[in-house]
């Protein structure tokens, strides 16, 4: 796999921000007769959940549930430099739910890496930016997990020890929960993955959070089979970042009244997995519109 020394723009996807900021007006309108509008809180209010009954990805029978899951819970926002939970833990701390808004990620939610793909992951090393620091996080991880949509991303906050809102609010910009979301249309042979050239062009960026190949080649095909392999890749990277082992970053100039790279920043970092810059234009855009979509809580919304 080729790795470059800068991780370059993720660039954006037209469309989807179009549709987002149409989900956003609608989402913003049902909201106005139903009193104050909800906080950046990431404990989660209460929500009614029922009906008949789905297969769960372990095939054993569970009542299906129409709204979001209720209860109030939440992940704590782990600091640089603390220890980070198990995978496992973080297995036993997510909140089950039969509630599923996207039944098309149903098979690459219960699609788990090979230890041989993983093992053809590229190092997070000087050859991708990054402090030797940061390849520690990608062993941390192995995207062995299964569950609904909503399962996969509350144990992707917890293991990385982000906010769970915010992980939900990125996947709404990203690909409005859906795995098979492509992105990225390139006429370069060359950024193709494997089997997705047809002969004019190919998309480059795949998953619920969108993997780029071009940057990410080692991540192929998991970024796009694999629901809960691909956001944890994503959340890994950004926690690299949060914790200050982005090294090119600290070479690069932010838009004025904005703070340059340090540690702790996990909305900079946010941005940076869009843009590769550090708070230039593409990434303040970025971080606005998924400080929209965590505002509205668009996947509380009826029909989401």
């Amino acid at each position: 796999m080729r790795r470059l020394s800068v991780i370059a723009p993720h660039h954006a996807r037209p469309a989807m921000f179009i549709a987002l900021t149409l989900a956003l007006l609608l989402s913003a309108c049902s909201r106005a007769a139903g009193g104050a509008r909800p906080s950046l809180s990431i404990t989660q209010g209460t929500a009614a959940a029922s009906a008949t009954t789905m297969a769960s990805p372990t095939g054993t029978a569970r009542p299906t549930a129409t709204t979001a899951p209720g209860g109030a819970y939440t992940f704590p926002q782990i600091l640089p430099g603390a220890a980070l939970p198990s995978e496992a833990t973080c297995a036993a701390r997510v909140q089950r739910s039969a509630w599923e808004p996207r039944h098309d990620n149903a098979a690459a939610n219960v699609r788990v890496p090979t230890s041989a793909q993983l093992a053809g992951i590229a190092p997070w090393d000087g050859g991708m930016g990054l402090n030797g620091k940061a390849d520690g996080l990608r062993k941390h991880m192995t995207g062995d997990f299964t569950g609904t949509t909503d399962e996969i991303l509350q144990w992707v906050a917890c293991v990385w020890g982000v906010p769970v809102d915010v992980v939900r609010a990125e996947a709404v910009v990203e690909s409005y929960w859906h795995q098979s979301q492509r992105g990225d249309w390139t006429t370069s042979q060359n950024y193709c993955p494997p089997g997705t050239w047809n002969g004019s062009g190919c998309y480059q960026s795949y998953g619920i959070l969108q993997i780029k190949y071009r940057y990410f080649g080692g991540t192929w095909p998991m970024s796009r089979d694999d629901t809960a392999f691909s956001a944890e890749y994503v959340y890994g990277m950004l926690r690299a970042c949060y914790e200050g082992w982005t090294d090119y970053l600290y070479d690069r100039t932010p838009l004025p009244g904005y703070p340059r790279y340090g540690a702790g920043d996990l909305w900079g970092c946010l941005g940076r997995w869009y843009s590769g810059g550090w708070y230039d234009q593409g990434a303040v855009d970025y971080i606005a519109k998924v400080k929209a979509a965590l505002a509205q809580k668009i996947w509380r919304a009826s029909g989401f």
